[in-house]
């Protein structure tokens, strides 16, 4: 890591209140995060009561086969697993109170042969309603597979709007790989992870009303670090499409739609090609004709590469970019295999070893690592260094896409700099262009205590 220290004055006065803010709980991730064992979806709908309109919660789960452990039947093989879903509320300041909710059901799972046992693409997917009141809370979601006992556990954080209130409103928008409206089928992603295989998905959600009415809906798209800096729905929209790829919205769209009293169904197609690798956030809004908002919502989504292929086409650079992850020994001791052979198997051995479902055919968090080293090299790299290769590709490898970047791209007395907040991990780097070529250097290393909120 290149750290400079030298920086105006100004800046540096700025920047010091920055990083006195108290420490957030959670700690720094020295690894790259990995997909989890199972998938798990929270979305609010509105149920209809006897006493009226009330707000629930569909839990949707997708646990592949090879999470459980099939037994030999007499016509292939079956399996077996529980669900657990308990929700627990957050008071203002996050903290978690009391059990809410509790519910448990079980699953049974048949497959024809071996081999479909052991395929990660087959995956078993339920639904479970929960009556939940408006709020804040964590949802876990706990999966015990029946013949071996193994327990896997997921927590989701989710706010629960009021659907219940009178007016128009919608759903939480639910992402789906298929959709067929004629013949009323749907295949939602459950984890909302959009792979760049698929051509195109669905957003899919419902709109309640009092009485029909003519609305305009907009869906807009934006980098999930950019979102805080997303101008205006009108400004964006008075936008030329390069202007607002430019401005991290690759999708801006608004159209007319007709609603009936009730419920009404409604769907948006997004095109695959539109978006890059990365984290996004799809925002929904329902307005009037004369622009005024009446309900809006957010779905957070990520667009990932499925598989290694696209990612490594240089063992040698794959073991190089490893020094982010592996320990010096480790390293050398790849570097330095007597023959071709012997370096892909300890290449290999390192990843084996960290796979979080060993076993299967895929290694999720080898995939996540190289697909940050490659977003990383198409949005840093700068002159002769590739973008795994710079300060801000370094932390984006290590701590992912941050929750906020704060752009000063001209600020009077000082160089261009940026700001990263990871909220969650409760750390803050500050990069800085000290050529105005934008070549954005750490302020200070990412191990040092200063860089904590």
């Amino acid at each position: 890591m290149r750290a400079r220290y030298s920086l105006a004055r100004s800046t540096r006065s700025v920047l010091a209140g920055l990083l006195t803010l108290a420490a957030f709980a959670g700690p720094a991730l020295a690894q790259a995060a990995y997909t989890p064992a199972f998938d798990v979806e929270v979305v609010t709908q509105r149920a209809q009561a006897a006493a009226g309109p009330e707000t629930r919660v569909d839990v949707y789960t997708a646990v592949p086969n090879t999470s459980l452990r099939f037994l030999a039947a007499a016509d292939g093989f079956e399996a077996s697993y529980a669900v657990t879903v308990q929700v627990y509320a957050l008071d203002a300041d996050g903290t978690q109170q009391g059990l809410v909710v509790s519910r448990t059901f079980e699953r049974d799972v048949t497959a024809d042969d071996y081999d479909a046992t052991q395929d990660a693409d087959r995956e078993d997917r339920a639904v479970q309603t929960l009556a939940v009141a408006p709020g804040r809370y964590v949802v876990e979601v706990a999966v015990e597979d029946g013949s071996s006992g193994r327990s896997l556990t997921r927590e989701v954080g989710h706010v629960v709007r009021d659907l219940a209130q009178p007016g128009v409103t919608l759903s939480d928008p639910l992402l789906l790989s298929d959709y067929d409206p004629a013949a009323g089928s749907a295949t939602p992603i459950v984890g909302a992870t959009v792979s760049t295989e698929d051509a195109a998905f669905w957003v899919s959600y419902d709109l309640y009303a009092p009485a029909p009415t003519a609305l305009q809906v907009t869906y807009v798209v934006t980098e999930q670090s950019r979102v805080r800096e997303r101008p205006s729905f009108g400004a964006l929209l008075g936008l030329a499409p390069r202007q607002q790829a430019d401005l991290g919205t690759p999708v801006a769209v608004t159209e007319p739609l007709e609603v009936e009293a009730g419920r009404t169904p409604a769907a948006f197609r997004i095109e695959t090609e539109a978006l890059q690798v990365g984290d996004y956030t799809l925002t929904i809004r329902l307005a009037t004709a004369d622009g005024t908002t009446l309900a809006t919502a957010d779905k957070r989504f990520a667009v990932r590469w499925m598989g290694l292929d696209s990612q490594i086409a240089d063992l040698d650079q794959a073991i190089d970019q490893l020094r982010y992850v592996a320990k010096d020994d480790e390293l050398r001791a790849i570097r330095n295999a007597p023959t071709p052979e012997e370096q892909r198997r300890l290449f290999l051995s390192f990843w084996d070893r960290r796979d979080p479902t060993p076993g299967t055919n895929r290694n999720e968090q080898m995939e996540e690592y190289y697909f940050r080293v490659a977003y990383a090299n198409e949005r840093y790299s700068r002159f002769h260094d590739r973008g795994w290769n710079t300060d801000r590709g370094e932390i984006f490898i290590r701590f992912g896409e941050p929750d906020y970047v704060e752009d000063h791209p001209f600020n009077y007395g000082t160089r261009p700099y940026q700001i990263w907040s990871y909220y969650g991990q409760g750390r803050r780097f500050i990069f800085v262009d000290e050529s105005g070529m934008g070549d954005f250097r750490l302020l200070i290393p990412h191990w040092d205590d200063r860089t904590r909120m």
